[in-house]
């Protein structure tokens, strides 16, 4: 039996979008960072992909995953708390 492979074309539209919202969640991110420092906390954001953020420890080097799929900012940093806000906090 042969593999069927599935490609997926963007639009340069779509593209665009997808761009953008890569974009603003890297903002929310070094936003979300900031307001941790502020209040002593330590935290290294990553964004590894559209699905999951790193969440590092500056002081030990522990780390977490959250698992961020299809969120806007606001859902986006709601997964953050909801997984790892014990941890941070």
């Amino acid at each position: 039996m042969e593999d069927i492979k599935i490609t997926m074309k963007l639009e340069k539209n779509e593209h665009e979008l997808v761009k953008a919202d890569f974009q603003q969640k890297l903002r929310t991110l070094r936003a979300f960072e900031e307001a941790l420092r502020e209040a002593d906390k330590h935290f290294y954001l990553r964004l590894m992909n559209d699905e999951t953020v790193e969440i590092i420890d500056l002081l030990s080097g522990s780390k977490r995953y959250v698992n961020i799929a299809c969120d806007n900012a606001a859902a986006m940093m709601y997964d953050i708390f909801r997984q790892a806000g014990d941890w941070i906090l």
